[in-house]
């Protein structure tokens, strides 16, 4: 049979007589179409975002608002989460630092004051690398099952706002999905704030500087009702630099009570064993005499992320250092200087983790309080030791068990499981 195909009105080639339209044309149409390419698949949010394109095009703005406003009510519902907001620690170094900058103008202007305090913070850290990370994670999150079209075309919008330029400058202030994640991320801010804030309240609530309104909201929050501070810290940032503020004073207060000798140590003793154990090189680094300037902020550097580390691998250090830290700052047999430095640590210590246990390894002048006797001299030993290796800590691990101490025995156990990998020299 010939390989060129027939016309329609040709003889078939298959020898039958017939014209070609009436024998096999139809099973050769048949056979080619089921060889050729299938259309490849359609993108399954193309028609979100083709909806929120045709949003972009209108000439009233409306409905990009409206769905702006969609996406922030998803990106609060779903709660602070990976590239769905910016470095937490950037947001609250930036913000504490702008809204001390702008304390005149909030007193002046609240209204401006916030814009002023929106547009620093997005071109600080609205950056390229930061939106696509955005405009990646809220594709992903429009995927998810479940979501209607209109969230679905808010979060298109919200990746297509995202969307930067290759080369060249870029503004972030031109990016409005920016102003969404600033608004979301400085409302929860200031919650944030207002709790960490719970042990002073009554204090601030009776400055003369305040309004009636904002004692009010600060009372409220102080039952656990935090909304109303939400929405004033939103309208008047003058109460969340004040906030701001209240937590620096505190922070500073509970460091220099720490270089005084007879303030009590924060820790247990276990936990001052592992901290040792497993930040003992960034330490001795950081320590060492012969750093310059710029040696030493990178050993400063290296040493506040190795303490992030370890907080973060041990979340149940943080949560039994603050409940001891509270109990103690009721504890009816101390006098009231020791309370208050408890109750200002206990704050503290919550608000700023890492830079207080920073400040604690580095600065506090007492030793932790030892249960017994026994534990004294175990701790003894164990300082006078050279080296510390996994068997050095083994007494005191024993020692802890025998006394009916579970998580010490087990902070004491994983401290062993770094020092086999990590021998120190002291």
């Amino acid at each position: 049979m010939s390989r060129e195909k027939p016309g329609r009105n040709d003889p078939c080639p298959c020898g039958s007589g017939k014209k070609y339209k009436a024998c096999h044309a139809a099973e050769d149409r048949a056979r080619e179409a089921a060889a050729a390419p299938s259309a490849p698949p359609q993108h399954p949010l193309a028609n979100d975002l083709q909806a929120a394109m045709n949003m972009l095009g209108e000439a009233d703005l409306t409905r990009v608002s409206e769905t702006l406003d969609r996406l922030g009510e998803l990106l609060t519902q779903w709660g602070p989460a990976p590239g769905l907001r910016f470095d937490a620690e950037a947001f609250d170094t930036h913000v504490s630092r702008e809204l001390e900058r702008l304390e005149s103008a909030v007193e002046r202007d609240p209204s401006q004051a916030r814009h002023m305090l929106r547009l620093s913070t997005v071109r600080e850290l609205g950056t390229r690398s930061f939106l696509e990370k955005l405009r990646a994670t809220l594709l992903a999150r429009a995927t998810t099952a479940g979501l209607s079209s209109e969230e679905r075309q808010a979060l298109c919008l919200g990746a297509l706002l995202s969307s930067t330029p290759k080369n060249g400058r870029f503004q972030p202030e031109d990016r409005p999905v920016l102003d969404v994640v600033f608004g979301v991320q400085f409302r929860e801010w200031g919650a944030s704030q207002g709790q960490k804030l719970a042990a002073k309240l009554g204090t601030l609530a009776e400055s003369a500087d305040l309004s009636d309104e904002a004692r009010e909201v600060l009372r409220k929050a102080g039952e656990g009702e935090m909304e109303p501070l939400v929405k004033y810290v939103e309208s008047d940032p003058r109460l969340a630099a004040r906030i701001a503020q209240e937590a620096r004073e505190r922070a500073e207060r509970v460091e220099a009570a720490m270089r005084q000798p007879n303030t009590p140590s924060v820790f247990a003793p276990e936990e001052l064993v592992w901290l040792t154990s497993v930040l003992w090189q960034p330490l001795s680094t950081l320590k060492s005499p012969s750093l310059d300037a710029q040696a030493r902020s990178a050993a400063v550097s290296s040493f506040l992320a190795a303490v992030r580390t370890a907080l973060d691998s041990d979340k149940e250090f943080l949560a039994s250092l603050l409940d001891r830290l509270r109990i103690l700052s009721k504890d009816a047999s101390l006098n009231q200087m020791t309370l208050d430095f408890y109750t200002d640590a206990a704050v503290a210590f919550e608000a700023e983790p890492v830079r207080m246990v920073l400040a604690a390894i580095l600065t506090s002048r007492s030793e932790p309080h030892a249960r017994s006797a026994e534990e004294q001299v175990v701790r003894a030993d164990l300082e006078a030791k050279a080296r510390w290796t996994a068997e050095d800590l083994e007494p005191y691990r024993e020692l802890l068990e025998r006394m009916g101490l579970p998580a010490p025995t087990e902070r004491i156990r994983r401290a062993q499981e770094w020092l086999r990998a990590h021998p120190i020299a002291m």
